[in-house]
């Protein structure tokens, strides 16, 4: 199972292949990584309070949910998930300044609350 450390190193990847992207072409990828990133520093929360697998999308979102920790960001990181399925689904791009607010901003707070929680 992942810990800590492993859900931290799969955040920055994560990060870094935004980085990496055309986001002018790809930028439903770029929003996806985004994403994922998010998803992996709730994760490595959730690795120091015994669910270093939390088994699927809807036991993470319930705990986002119900955790007084995770409360204050859960809009943000709903905010990236539904952004992520609408990229991946229903075909929607976005624009480069979206793109720049989703990682500026609902991630940069995602992690900046996250890792001072999340510290083992």
């Amino acid at each position: 199972m992942p810990n800590f450390a492993d859900h931290i190193l799969q955040a920055g990847h994560n990060e870094e292949f935004y980085r990496a992207t055309d986001k002018n072409a790809y930028s439903d990828w770029a929003v996806t990584a985004v994403y994922y990133a998010a998803l992996h520093y709730i994760d490595s929360f959730l690795a120091t309070i015994g669910m270093a697998d939390p088994g699927g999308h809807d036991v993470r979102d319930q705990q986002v949910r119900e955790r007084a920790e995770l409360r204050p960001i859960g809009y943000l990181y709903f905010r990236l998930k539904s952004r992520s399925r609408n990229a991946r689904y229903y075909c929607t791009r976005f624009q480069l300044a979206e793109l720049q607010r989703c990682l500026e901003g609902d991630l940069a707070a995602i992690r900046n609350h996250v890792l001072p929680l999340a510290r083992p």
